[in-house]
């Protein structure tokens, strides 16, 4: 009971330093079930209260950038560090995924002279080095992400450029009617990579690690853009691959309903 401090005419209340401690810990848990952007209100109702709080802050800067909010992942990063916490590669990651590829070079390359031995960081100089088209020394970074941690940087599953067409349409075939429906006469084009001039063309732009696009261009039909090196990621397995490529199929298709209506 030595969490209630009184009641009142409203009730029990709760002792603040309690109530900061359930909020952080509800945030920490939404961050963990990848509910992002719960994560992010919840960190932020104890900003609100604790605008120095440095675990909130790390909360929205590694949450904020999974939905979209790179930039204000990358700023509560900074506010984290000079409140006395260890980021690592947080400010990279953020920057990376709001486009801002070559400041998340320079950021990762900070966190690493702070902590050579900072596999994520590692992991996130290759993902900007690869969107950079400097391939050699984006596998190098790679191979040093998972000699420190191998859990950090899998290997990717190797999937022979002929298979892809295939794993495509059993994808598309475990969908809905309607939503195969919306897809038919939208070309699906499978590419490595999105190309970062096509990202900051958008507004927002995308994050670079996303893993299709809906396209559409004055006068042209739509299409859809599906990038193999970023659904390779994260999946183990075949069966995991072709999950992660129907979730895409999926979204995408969503969209397209969702305009039509």
């Amino acid at each position: 009971m030595d969490d209630i401090v009184g009641a009142g005419a409203g009730g029990w209340t709760l002792d603040p330093a309690a109530r900061h401690a359930m909020l952080l810990d509800a945030a920490r848990t939404a961050l963990a079930h990848g509910d992002h952007a719960a994560a992010v209100v919840l960190a932020e109702e104890l900003l609100d209260e604790l605008p120095d709080d440095a675990d909130a802050l790390l909360v929205v800067a590694e949450a904020a950038p999974e939905y979209g909010h790179g930039e204000v992942g990358a700023l509560a990063a900074v506010q984290a560090a000079h409140r006395g916490a260890e980021v690592g590669a947080l400010e990279a990651r953020a920057l990376l995924a709001a486009c801002e590829v070559e400041r998340a070079l320079v950021s990762v390359d900070a966190a690493i002279a702070r902590r050579p031995d900072d596999a994520r960081a590692h992991l996130v100089r290759g993902l900007a080095l690869e969107l950079c088209r400097r391939d050699v020394e984006a596998v190098a970074a790679f191979a040093r992400a998972a000699s420190l941690d191998a859990a950090v940087c899998p290997p990717l599953l190797d999937i022979p450029a002929d298979e892809w067409e295939p794993l495509l349409l059993a994808a598309g075939a475990g969908l809905d009617a309607p939503l195969r429906d919306a897809l038919r006469g939208v070309s699906l084009d499978l590419l490595d990579l999105p190309p970062l001039e096509l990202l900051r063309g958008l507004h927002p732009p995308p994050s670079p690690l996303v893993v299709a696009l809906l396209l559409e261009e004055d006068g042209r039909p739509p299409r859809v853009e599906i990038y193999r090196r970023n659904l390779l990621r994260g999946a183990a397995t075949l069966d995991e691959l072709e999950e992660r490529l129907r979730a895409a199929l999926q979204a995408e298709a969503e969209l397209l309903l969702e305009e039509d209506d």
